[in-house]
Order: structure tokens, then C-alpha cells, then sequence
């Protein structure tokens, strides 16, 4: 079974590594069957991902 990412996980990744883990999981999903639990976990993970990435761009930058 695939594992589903939560965003604290993820949030402890760098950003090529959140891009990386994006780009294996887009390719696993192409290879699941609709409304299988691998898809689910799979797309839960893809949204997180895309959170974590979100969040990340809002946050103002640190001041000098």
C-alpha cells in the first residue's frame, strides 16, 4: 500500500525534495485504478504537497 504524506511530513522536506516526492507520486498515480485506497492516499498527498508549497510562497520573507 502507498503511504499517505501528512503535511508535517512533508513540512520537514526541502523544496527540491517536495518536488521530487510530487513528481514520483504523479507518475504513481497514472498506474492505480480509480477509487483504490493507493489512489486515495496518492491524491491526499499530491493536495498536501501542494499545501505545504503554498504555504511556504505566503510566508513573508525574514527581515534583516
Amino acid at each position: 500500500m502507498i503511504a499517505f504524506f501528512t503535511i508535517y511530513e512533508l513540512e520537514q522536506l526541502t523544496d527540491d525534495q517536495l518536488d521530487e516526492l510530487y513528481a514520483a507520486l504523479e507518475r504513481l498515480l497514472m498506474a492505480t485504478s480509480t477509487g483504490t485506497p493507493e489512489r486515495r492516499n496518492i491524491l491526499a498527498s499530491l493536495e498536501n504537497i501542494t499545501r505545504v508549497r503554498n504555504r511556504r510562497r505566503a510566508a513573508p520573507a525574514p527581515s534583516l
